[in-house]
C-alpha cells in the first residue's frame, strides 16, 4: 500500500519495484572479528524498512536487525552500513538484506575465525584438494608463505595482505611439508605443517 500511494503522488518517477534491482552495490568485510556490511540503494528507488538476515548454512536465516522507516531516495543514491558485532565464530557467515519484504539482495558470505596471534588455522587438513590457511592480520600487513621441501629448501612461496593463503594440492606431491608464515612488517614468524594426500 505504501508503494502504491507514493507512486501515485510521483507519477512518471516510479517504476514497478519488483521489476528492477534496488541495489547499486552490496559489500562485506571483516575487521577485528566484526562483520561490516555496506550497501547503496539506487537513485529513484525506495523501500519501507530493511531487514538484515544471517545464516550458518545459507538455507535457514535469522533476523539480526530490523531497520524501520523509509529507505532510499527518489533523487539520489543512499548508502547504509551495519556492523554485526557477534557473528558466529569459526564458521562461514551468510548475509542478505530484505527491502520491505518485497525484494532481497544477493547473498554474501564471509569466513569468521577466532585465531590467536602467532597461530594459524588450516582447514581442511590433511589436504586432498584445496585448503585455506588462515592467520591473524588485523593491520593488513604483508605476509609471505614459504613451503619447504625435504632438504629445507623453499619449494613454494606466496604473499598477501589478507588473512589467508590458499594451498592447492595440485602444486605438491603427497606427503608432509613444513611451512612458515612471516609478517614482512614486524618480522614475526609462525611455523606449521601440512599433510597433502595423494589424489
Amino acid at each position: 500500500m505504501f508503494r502504491a500511494i507514493l507512486c501515485s503522488l510521483m507519477i512518471g518517477l516510479c517504476t514497478p519495484f519488483e521489476s528492477q534491482s534496488i541495489l547499486a552495490s552490496f559489500n562485506i568485510d571483516l575487521s577485528n572479528g566484526k562483520v561490516l556490511l555496506a550497501w547503496t540503494i539506487k537513485s529513484g528507488s525506495i523501500c519501507n524498512g530493511m531487514q538484515i538476515f544471517r545464516s550458518q548454512d545459507s538455507v535457514e536465516y535469522e533476523l539480526i536487525e530490523d531497520i524501520q522507516g523509509v529507505c532510499g531516495d527518489l533523487s539520489s543514491p543512499v548508502s547504509y552500513t551495519f556492523t554485526d558485532s557477534e557473528p558466529e565464530l569459526n564458521a562461514t557467515n551468510y548475509y542478505k538484506i530484505s527491502f520491505g519484504g518485497t525484494q532481497e539482495s544477493n547473498v554474501l558470505s564471509i569466513d569468521v575465525y577466532n585465531i590467536l596471534n602467532n597461530s594459524y588455522l588450516l582447514k581442511p587438513n590433511p589436504v586432498s584438494g584445496i585448503s585455506d590457511l588462515y592467520f591473524n592480520n588485523d593491520n593488513q600487513n604483508q605476509w609471505i608463505l614459504k613451503v619447504y621441501g625435504d632438504f629445507g629448501d623453499v619449494i613454494y612461496t606466496d604473499t598477501t595482505n589478507g588473512t589467508k593463503f590458499i594451498l592447492d594440492r595440485s602444486y605438491f606431491s603427497s606427503g608432509k611439508y613444513y611451512f612458515s608464515l612471516e609478517n614482512l612488517n614486524t618480522r614475526n614468524i609462525i611455523n606449521g605443517k601440512v599433510l597433502f594426500l595423494s589424489s
